[in-house]
């Protein structure tokens, strides 16, 4: 037996991580090389969040032994870990090709496509796991989530209770039928298993964020709102220092906001004369945005009930072209000096990007429903000079509540959301920057309230259908079926399969107290938009 043989088989033997990467690091200082060593070296930067060096670590074996399906799955959760959810997709896909019938790939492989919205195609892969492993308990409880966020009790109940049955006690699976307490109003008994499931959850990780909030909504259907608040703001907090790192300090949304405002201010013209638009493969092209928790879902799933339209909900239309999201002063130069090719350019690229997702513009209105695409708005002026802008508003204290209580996916846009005093702030600059833009920029818009929608609903729709350019249709007036047949990537997606409800009108008086500091900060917008003072 070879001195490697012997180390491979003391790291299987080690029970330890610590010892099993003690052994791998004096073999590979020795010059000895096994992918056992960078694979032990990798499982113990992986307990220690060190997930770019465990990364390097399992290329290193996988140099050495190139199909192996397992490190090549390893590989794809650690780029999983980074935010790299396409390459994890790249990775995963290749362990499938060299062993196809591994439930658990399939499953990893869902969990990134989860993590980078393409939700179809996770169902399709954790299902795809089930075929392969009926007794699944992951994949099982993450179809459970999936059909709890959709409303869909009763499929969510019996695939959480058969994970559960595979694996007592599950946390996903827990989350899951806590989902379907709290859809059904069953509030106390979604705090109890939430309660149960946090004392067994480490300290500060992203399924104790996720079910601090759940529970907090479980208080919320209590009415015991300072409860409530206060595991409002632990999910919160736990959050803010795991990506504080990333997306706080100077990078932050809102300084970048402040630049392009201070450098759309100081031009004495818009960034860039519009050309005469090319001919474009869809009849007339919709942005749809506004500042999160605004309504821009439902209207979205408004506009999709109709026949003539096609939607795109919430994807990086504009990310592959050469412009920064909000480039201040430098974006504004460097679209200035864009040609006519440039812009043709651009805009090809947009429509393979649209395309890309499986959106068909083709013949058809195309609504794009992207909230931020406000930081887009001198871009969408240069390229799309005849698109029509619909920008929907609601009571700014109903915004910053609902903002900071649901569970966001954190990332650049949405990372001020985690504080009331930073989502206040970040709320003000948006909506400058949004009518800084509409006095600079040559933008057709047409602002719409939330609460008309609600409280007027077919008169509202029509007044959109009238400054779009498009007919009216009765099947608007069921978009709430038609939601019922779609995936929905929103937060809001269980919200707008119901009928038109006004629960959400208004939410913010409950909260008045907790809210208090930040109101006097609002009270221009509230004003602004018209919304009474109390």
């Amino acid at each position: 037996m070879t001195e490697v043989d012997v180390l491979v088989r003391a790291i299987a033997a080690a029970g330890d991580a610590r010892r099993a990467n003690d052994i791998a690091t004096d073999a590979l200082q020795k010059g000895l090389r096994h992918p056992a060593f960078h694979a032990a070296r990798a499982h113990w930067l992986q307990l220690k969040n060190r997930h770019a060096e465990a990364l390097e670590e399992l290329r290193s074996a996988l140099i050495l032994t190139p199909r192996d399906a397992n490190l090549l799955d390893s590989i794809g959760i650690a780029l999983l870990k980074l935010n790299r959810s396409d390459k994890a997709i790249a990775a995963f896909d290749a362990a499938i090709r060299i062993a196809p019938a591994q439930a658990q790939i399939h499953y990893h492989k869902g969990c990134a496509h989860s993590a980078s919205g393409e939700l179809a195609e996770a169902l399709r892969s954790h299902e795809r796991a089930i075929a392969l492993q009926p007794d699944h308990a992951d994949a099982l409880a993450a179809l459970a989530a999936a059909a709890a966020r959709g409303g869909e009790t009763p499929k969510a109940r019996r695939l959480a209770e058969k994970a559960a049955v595979a694996v007592p006690k599950h946390t996903t699976a827990t989350i899951a039928l806590a989902m379907c307490d709290l859809h059904d109003g069953a509030y106390q008994a979604a705090g109890k298993r939430l309660e149960s499931l946090l004392r067994r959850l480490p300290a500060e990780d992203q399924t104790r964020a996720l079910a601090l909030g759940l529970l907090a909504d479980s208080l919320d259907g209590q009415d015991l709102t300072e409860d409530a608040f206060e595991a409002f703001t632990a999910k919160n907090e736990i959050l803010r220092k795991l990506y504080d790192a990333r997306f706080g300090g100077e990078s932050r949304m809102s300084n970048s906001v402040e630049q392009l405002i201070a450098a759309l201010e100081k031009r004495a013209t818009m960034p860039i004369a519009p050309a005469v638009q090319a001919s474009a493969p869809a009849n007339r092209h919709v942005f749809l945005l506004g500042f999160m928790r605004s309504g821009t879902t439902l209207v979205e799933q408004v506009f999709a009930a109709h026949p003539n339209v096609e939607t795109l909900e919430e994807r990086e239309t504009f990310a592959a072209l050469s412009v920064p999201c909000v480039g201040g002063a430098e974006g504004l130069e460097k679209l200035s000096r864009w040609s006519e090719g440039d812009l043709r350019q651009a805009r090809e690229i947009y429509w393979q990007r649209v395309r890309s997702f499986g959106a068909r513009p083709d013949g058809k209105i195309f609504v794009e429903k992207q909230p931020f695409n406000v930081f887009y708005l001198p871009l969408i002026a240069a390229l799309f000079p005849s698109a029509k802008i619909v920008f929907m508003v609601r009571d700014p204290r109903d915004v910053i509540l609902s903002c900071f209580r649901r569970h966001l996916e954190v990332k650049p846009t949405t990372f001020e959301l985690l504080t009331l005093a930073d989502a206040a702030r970040y709320y003000d600059g948006v909506m400058r920057l949004a009518d800084v833009c509409r006095a600079r920029l040559a933008l057709d818009g047409f602002e719409c309230r939330y609460e008309d929608l609600v409280s007027g609903f077919e008169t509202t729709t029509r007044s959109i259908c009238r400054f779009v350019g498009m007919p009216w249709s009765d099947s608007m007036l069921a978009f709430d079926r038609v939601a019922q047949s779609r995936v929905i990537r929103s937060v809001s997606s269980s919200q707008v399969r119901r009928s038109l409800y006004s629960e959400g009108v208004g939410q913010w008086r409950r909260y008045e107290k907790q809210l208090s500091p930040i109101l006097p900060s609002l009270k221009p917008w509230v004003e602004r938009f018209g919304y009474p003072p109390h």
